[in-house]
């Protein structure tokens, strides 16, 4: 399960990040106990004998260790003379996987376990006792660093894995609004479609009943049009109305009506019905279209369960969808506006694509690499690496203000408007002066965002930059740090706004960093934030690493500082070295 949601090269960076930090050997291993990242030795014996273990015993035995955070259970586990101490990964209380902690010794093991001496390579009986008696002797207790450290990983892979999971099913929700709006655009009737969207609406939220309701305006009643899995005895309860004060009032005026406790809420119209029929949780929203109330869709669990944002606004906007299939069906005049609408939603869908990483681009006489890492909301920050007619590569970082679908929808065009202007643009002020006219006329007041260009010219040995609100521009020079601070308005604020181009002279060897606003406001659970200096810290202590491994790095240093506490914005870093001339 675990190399199913994370994948195996970031599973040995991490594992190689642990094993350097806590200077012992990683071992990750799969939920079914094989291994799947194994750091090397760091011993002798172990280097000695060619032993790691390679499989967890079946079943594992956990001991419970006093801890406030999970995992509360770890195993002690031995293999060929030493000892590992095992913590497994909780996500979504399920073992994904384990972190195995090693190498100890407890007591000498048979002189069969371990591998025949070799005195061809020097390999006795004796330099492998006084190996193994060069081991840490296991420790067992709840504050041994060993127990401490596979905890410590534990729960790391934990939060990472969950959030590689709730992305997988964000993907999943996007395509759900996407498979309705391509359902609106072909020649189904309105049965098929609703039917259809109550049968994928319930298996996305991962809920065992949903029900669409169609709206009468006239006699205020809600006649159930569509269902998935509710037993009969409960669809024969009686008549729906709706009445001021009721969830059905509520979600018609546009809400999304969440019941915790169904059976006990006072809203609940048929209480006794909900507990047969062994109801727990339900949300519900209005299915509104242009201000009019349609309909209302529901779905059920069968234990109290609180739905994410996410949720909530995939609801909302499946209720959006079905209320235009409805429209669609009864106005023949609302295909056009359908299509439009279905426009939209595929625009989402190519989001999710483009969120993948893209490989940064070969130079002869520039290293790149790129760190980009969304949280739990569809990404609103952006990088890429652009080509100008004239040759110079230019890297881009920005950053969408607020969050969700509207945000990463206006991160799509912008990074595609870039993209087509790259091509006729002479410099980055430019590209920024003319994305801004387009931004300003496509945006509502209140959205906008910062980007960051920075063009390279290696041959006359300096960086033109465009900043539009962005953060400053950083310059690594013989463990001096040089900030480009010069820039302009925001994008989307004012259409009139020329951003200027700055230009700063480059040595052989200089590094440039560019990041997004979720490098410093990244917070711990005290509320402090990483802040600049410490960024400022980790560029100078990680800057004669190749880029690649210094975002790396800089990336660990604020998951340590972090630790446990939940984000709310992205972390995007570019680095680009200038390589020194060849002798």
């Amino acid at each position: 399960m675990l190399r199913e949601i994370i994948d195996i090269s970031a599973l040995e960076d991490f594992a190689s990040g642990m094993a350097r930090t806590g200077r012992v050997r990683v071992c990750l291993y799969d939920d079914d106990g094989r291994l799947l990242v194994s750091t090397r030795s760091n011993n002798e014996f172990a280097r000695l004998t060619g032993h790691v273990l390679t499989q967890l015993p079946a079943p594992l035995q956990l001991e419970r260790v006093p801890a406030h955070d999970p995992p509360g259970h770890v195993a002690f586990v031995e293999s060929h003379g030493v000892w590992y101490v095992v913590a497994p990964i909780y996500i979504d209380e399920h073992e994904a996987g384990y972190v195995g902690v090693g190498e100890y010794r407890v007591e000498l093991p048979p002189v069969e376990d371990w591998t025949p001496p070799d005195p061809t390579h020097g390999i006795t009986l004796a330099r492998l006792r006084a190996a193994w008696e060069e081991l840490p002797t296991l420790d067992r207790g709840g504050a041994a660093h060993e127990v401490i450290t596979a905890r410590w990983g534990a729960r790391q892979l934990a939060a990472w894995g969950r959030r590689e999971s709730r992305l997988l099913a964000m993907t999943d929700e996007v395509a759900l609004v996407g498979d309705i709006a391509e359902l609106l655009t072909g020649e189904a009737d309105l049965q098929e479609v609703l039917d259809r969207i109550v049968l994928e609406t319930a298996r996305v939220m991962d809920c065992p009943y949903c029900t669409i309701r169609l709206y009468d305006a006239r006699t205020q009643e809600l006649t159930l049009q569509s269902v998935h899995g509710l037993p009969h005895d409960y669809l024969q309860k009686g008549l729906v109305t709706r009445t001021t004060g009721t969830i059905s009032d509520e979600a018609l005026r546009g809400h999304i009506v969440y019941v915790e406790d169904a059976p006990s809420d006072p809203r609940v119209l048929y209480p006794d019905e909900m507990r047969r029929a062994g109801i727990a949780s339900m949300l519900t929203a209005g299915m509104i279209y242009r201000g009019n109330p349609v309909g209302l869709i529901r779905v059920y669990t069968h234990t109290r369960r609180r739905f994410r944002k996410a949720q909530r606004d995939l609801l909302r906007a499946v209720a959006y969808q079905a209320a235009t299939a409805v429209v669609h069906a009864q106005l023949v005049d609302e295909r056009l506006r359908n299509a439009t609408m279905q426009r939209q939603l595929e625009l989402a869908g190519d989001l999710q694509e483009r969120m993948i990483r893209v490989p940064p681009p070969r130079h002869p006489a520039l290293e790149t690499a790129v760190s980009f890492d969304p949280t739990y909301e569809v990404a609103g920050d952006f990088c890429d690496f652009l080509t100008l007619p004239d040759g110079r590569l230019t890297a881009v970082v920005g950053d969408v203000a607020g969050k969700g679908v509207p945000a990463s929808l206006l991160m799509s065009a912008a990074r595609g408007a870039l993209r087509a202007m790259a091509e006729t643009c002479g410099g980055p002020g430019e590209l920024l002066t003319r994305l801004n006219r387009q931004i300003e006329r496509d945006t509502l007041p209140g959205e906008f965002m910062t980007v960051l260009l920075a063009a390279i010219d290696p041959a006359r040995q300096c960086v033109t930059y465009a900043s539009a609100g962005h953060e400053p521009l950083l310059i690594l020079r013989a463990g001096e740090i040089l900030p480009a601070e010069e820039g302009d308005l925001v994008l989307g604020i004012r259409r009139d706004v020329p951003y200027r181009e700055h230009t700063m002279a480059l040595l052989p060897g200089d590094l440039l960093l560019l990041y997004t606003d979720g490098a410093i406001e990244a917070r711990n659970f005290h509320g402090e934030e990483f802040g600049r200096e410490r960024l400022w810290h980790a560029l100078r202590s990680y800057g004669a690493h190749a880029p690649s491994q210094l975002l790396q790095n800089i990336v660990w240093d604020i998951r340590r500082f972090v630790g446990l506490a939940e984000q709310s914005d992205d972390l995007t870093l570019v680095a680009v070295r200038l390589r020194p001339p060849r002798t």
